[in-house]
């Protein structure tokens, strides 16, 4: 079973990477809300005192790391108008943050499509510690016209989806 799962994601994924970055005037595209600043405003309202260890997988070099995480979403990345691609430095806290500004809605909703095979991993056993496994449950994938966006923040998910919800009122 397990290996039906991962062929399906697998080809899931390659047709996504197919869609991600071709350009093209699929969809409409608008001007999104500053990411990264929603990101940042974000981590500050948690205080220096609660914010986890985070890595910028956006850095040059983290290619890599982005395909170990979202398999298929850095060519999304590399095409992206803004890209937030933050994660915990530590696997016993869930909090993730992938922000992204396509060129379009449809590459927004392959970008979608990826993020939502990361939850669906995390749940299905990629998260392994319990406090870390319930907040993936929680996970927030959404789609906004051309913005992708996976936020997990254990312990504040409401108030992080919220005030991301709040940009596109």
């Amino acid at each position: 079973m397990k290996r039906l799962t991962t062929l399906f994601l697998s080809l899931t994924l390659l047709l996504t990477l197919s869609v991600c970055g071709g350009g093209g005037n699929g969809g409409q595209s608008t001007e999104a809300p500053d990411l990264k600043k929603y990101y940042e405003d974000f981590m500050a309202s948690l205080g220096a005192d609660n914010q986890p260890a985070m890595m910028d997988l956006t850095e040059d070099g983290s290619r890599e790391a982005i395909e170990s995480f979202f398999p298929g979403l850095s060519a999304c990345v590399d095409g992206a108008r803004q890209a937030v691609v933050q994660t915990a430095a530590i696997t016993s806290v869930a909090c993730e943050f992938v922000l992204l500004e396509l060129a379009s809605e449809q590459d927004a909703e392959a970008a979608g499509a990826i993020l939502q095979s990361r939850v669906d991993s995390q749940v299905g056993g990629g998260a392994f510690y319990p406090e870390t496994a319930l907040a993936w449950e929680s996970a927030f994938v959404a789609v906004k016209g051309n913005v992708a966006a996976l936020i997990v923040v254990q312990g504040d998910q409401d108030r992080a989806v919220e005030a991301f919800n709040a940009l596109f009122a």
